[in-house]
């Protein structure tokens, strides 16, 4: 790569950022870390990385610096949020970032997007311990269509998506804890509000 380019020039961003929350009980998304939001903080990493097309999937709040895409068939989970947001991206490789997964350093997803332009395959998702993460990963833009096949003709599950195409691993670095999911309010307080009041 040379010198002056940054890594993420030539790659569309998508934040998923839907979902109910029902296990929160509160919009995942407008929920603080530092001096941000989980949503926020999601976008600022993809212009930390040089990315300037940036989309937002399934975002019902008021708070946000990235135009909000809606569903083209709302209530086919993330699948049918990538699918919207693909057919509008400008880059032919997306970055994919769930908004419930904020403590993925920059760092892993430079790494991550440095990765999918050796990929062999039209996907390439972060691995931990031997979890896959399908949700923090790299497609090709081309996929709207066959995302779309999935979601009328299957369940529309991301996994079954990615099984049925073929994808790459980049294995992670980066510490467990960085792949904690957010989903209810003793995960944030013990992962989000006590790591900053330990500092």
């Amino acid at each position: 790569m040379p010198e002056n380019k940054r890594p993420g020039e030539g790659i569309s961003l998508v934040v998923l950022a839907g979902g109910r929350s029902s296990r929160m009980g509160s919009d995942k998304s407008d929920l603080p870390i530092g001096e941000s939001t989980f949503l926020e903080c999601q976008i600022r990493k993809g212009r930390k990385l040089g990315i300037t097309d940036i989309q937002v999937s399934g975002y019902r709040g008021a708070c946000y610096s990235a135009p909000v895409t809606p569903d083209r068939f709302p209530g086919k989970g993330p699948l049918g949020g990538l699918e919207s947001c693909f057919r509008l991206a400008r880059e032919r490789q997306v970055l994919v970032l769930g908004v419930d997964i904020p403590l993925v350093p920059v760092e892993e997803l430079e790494r991550l997007v440095l990765r999918s332009r050796e990929k062999q395959k039209k996907a390439v998702i972060l691995r931990h311990r031997g979890k896959e993460e399908p949700l923090a990963g790299v497609y090709d833009r081309d996929l709207a269509d066959e995302m779309l096949a999935e979601i009328r003709e299957r369940k529309g599950s991301v996994f079954a998506f990615l099984n049925r195409i073929g994808y790459d691993i980049c294995d992670s670095a980066a510490p467990e804890e960085s792949f904690a999911n957010i989903n209810r309010p003793e995960d944030y307080h013990r992962r989000i509000v006590q790591k900053v009041s330990d500092k």
